[in-house]
């Protein structure tokens, strides 16, 4: 739908990049967008509503047949974020209740997951825990000796300061060691139409990284889930598998 992204100048944010939607999401985002999955070589990528996506299936692609068909409208990629973030917000009645009944019982299900955990390996009790990108390791140690060793992935981070939510799918800071599983979450969200899980960056707290972390550990059949401070928020990792150090 479009070329290379471009710099542009946004009378609200200044100096931004180039990205495109279809009119239709621009007037009123607060719908279903479709669109690539958000990655770090792509963060904004083209995106359309249902009845354009009308348009895009006879075709199955974007290409000099359909694609004047759509009316593209330009948005700096800050206007972008913002207003795909507002498109969490266009559940009905029945879709919240399916939502918060899958939350209602993955947090039900993580419950039982983390107890198992503390009464097997006190990963509270530990006086340092690090983490190895690389090797997609959680280490928990006393006095330099490593005690529980975990098998990660990285599910997303809650901003402090921004007060977002961010997908480890979408942030191109988190090697792709720790976040190549996490896509199914995404999958997941898209094949049964749950934006908090495909939306890649939206308005939340700490309580909203406990849900996707949970919802996130069901999909995937963690062992369970443990969370990161940092300055500016918290990391949400799933813990995949527990050992204890050798």
């Amino acid at each position: 739908m479009s070329d290379d992204a471009r710099e542009i100048t946004c009378q609200e944010h200044g100096a931004a990049t180039t990205t495109y939607v279809c009119s239709h999401l621009a007037t009123n985002p607060v719908q279903r967008w479709h669109s690539a999955r958000a990655s770090g070589d792509n963060p904004w990528p083209d995106a359309w509503c249902n009845a354009c996506n009308a348009t895009f299936l006879r075709e199955g692609e974007w290409n000099d047949r359909n694609a004047d068909a759509v009316d593209l409208r330009i948005l700096c990629n800050h206007c972008y974020e913002g207003a795909s973030a507002k498109s969490i917000a266009r559940f009905d009645a029945a879709q919240s209740k399916a939502w918060q009944e899958l939350l209602s019982h993955c947090h039900e299900e993580l419950s039982v997951k983390q107890e198992a955990l503390k009464r097997e390996y006190s990963l509270t009790r530990h006086k340092r825990w690090d983490w190895d990108q690389d090797r997609a390791e959680l280490v928990f140690s006393n006095d330099g000796i490593p005690a529980v060793v975990a098998t990660i992935e990285f599910v997303g981070s809650v901003s402090t300061q921004s007060n977002t939510w961010l997908w480890s799918w979408a942030n191109p800071s988190t090697e792709e060691s720790v976040r190549s599983r996490i896509v199914a979450v995404y999958e997941f969200g898209e094949a049964h139409d749950y934006p908090r899980l495909t939306v890649p960056k939206w308005p939340a707290e700490e309580a909203n990284g406990w849900d996707m972390a949970a919802v996130a550990a069901h999909v995937l059949d963690a062992a369970g889930v443990y969370r990161t401070p940092s300055e500016t928020g918290f990391t949400f990792l799933l813990l995949t598998e527990v050992r204890t150090a050798q």
